[in-house]
Order: structure tokens, then C-alpha cells, then sequence
């Protein structure tokens, strides 16, 4: 609630009142005036800028974090498919080709470089024995784009991905 006092209310009320300012027509003409002047074309420049500075690291950031994606999926597709393999497959030599294979074909997909990336542990010895398990690791460097002759060829950032699969336990001797 405001207070008013009765010396401050007549103050108010003798008080003349500025008349309708007409349209258009600004309190201080002059330099609102040279004010416009002044910044005449320079909206473009900052919104060219601005959009450089903003744009580069935006599409920067979007190639890196797609190159990371791909890597998490070819891991992920490598650590499941080789512990498959070596999971259903009776001859070890067999199995091995296979991953190895099937995984350089993989890392050829999502343009990572072939190499070996896949590290297998299994419980029983040969892998496929009934019972055992299969265990794939998988680890995959990740290049970042245009800072290889800095950060190396590996680069800082690398996924990984482990899968396991139990051996069937009632599967028939080959």
C-alpha cells in the first residue's frame, strides 16, 4: 500500500503535465539519430561473425561425436559377433579367421582402420567346449578429425565394448 501525504498530493495535482508527444518524434531526436548512423551495416557483420564462430566448433563437435557413434557401434557389433563365433565354432584356427575377418569387414564400414582390437578369453580350453564361456573385449581408438599430427594417429578418445556367451551345454560333438 503506498502512502501519499496531502502536501505531496497537491504537489502532484498543480504539477503541469507534458502535453501527447506526437508520433514518431523521439525525446532526444539527435542522438537517437546519429545513434542509427552509427550502426548502420554492422547487424551484418556480427551476424557473420557470430555465425562463423558459432558454425565451425557446432560441425567440429558433430563430426567428432559421429566418429565416436560409429566406433561404439562397431564395437558393440565385434565384441557380440566374435564371441558368437567362437562360441558355435568347434575348430579354434577356424574361429579365429572368421572373427578376424569379420571383424576387419566391420571396421571397414564405419571407416575405422583395421586392426586388431579384439581380446577373447575363454573358460574352457578349446572355446567351444559345452558349458564354457566365451568372453570378447573389444577396444577401438577413435581419430578426432584434423588433430591427428597432434594427438596421434590413435587419438585421446577410444570405445569399448565386452560381450560374453555361454557355450551350449547339450550341443553335439562335430
Amino acid at each position: 500500500m503506498v502512502s501519499v501525504r496531502r502536501d505531496q498530493l497537491l504537489v502532484l495535482r498543480g504539477a503541469e503535465r507534458p502535453g501527447p508527444r506526437p508520433r514518431g518524434v523521439s525525446p532526444r531526436p539527435h542522438r537517437a539519430a546519429a545513434r542509427l548512423r552509427d550502426e548502420q551495416g554492422n547487424a551484418l557483420v556480427e551476424f557473420v561473425v557470430l555465425s562463423a564462430a558459432l558454425l565451425i566448433p557446432t560441425l567440429y563437435l558433430v563430426l567428432t561425436l559421429g566418429n565416436v557413434q560409429a566406433a561404439v557401434f562397431a564395437a558393440d557389433t565385434i565384441a557380440r559377433d566374435t564371441a558368437r563365433i567362437h562360441a558355435v565354432e568347434a575348430d579354434p584356427g577356424t574361429a579365429a579367421e572368421r572373427s578376424s575377418r569379420h571383424a576387419a569387414m566391420i571396421l571397414e564400414d564405419h571407416g575405422l582402420a583395421a586392426e586388431d582390437v579384439v581380446t577373447l578369453r575363454c573358460s574352457e580350453d578349446p572355446c567351444a567346449t559345452p558349458g564354457g564361456t566365451v568372453t570378447a573385449q573389444v577396444r577401438i581408438p577413435v581419430p578426432v578429425p584434423g588433430l591427428g599430427p597432434i594427438l596421434g594417429e590413435g587419438g585421446p578418445v577410444a570405445v569399448g565394448s565386452s560381450h560374453a556367451v555361454q557355450v551350449d551345454q547339450y550341443r553335439a560333438g562335430r
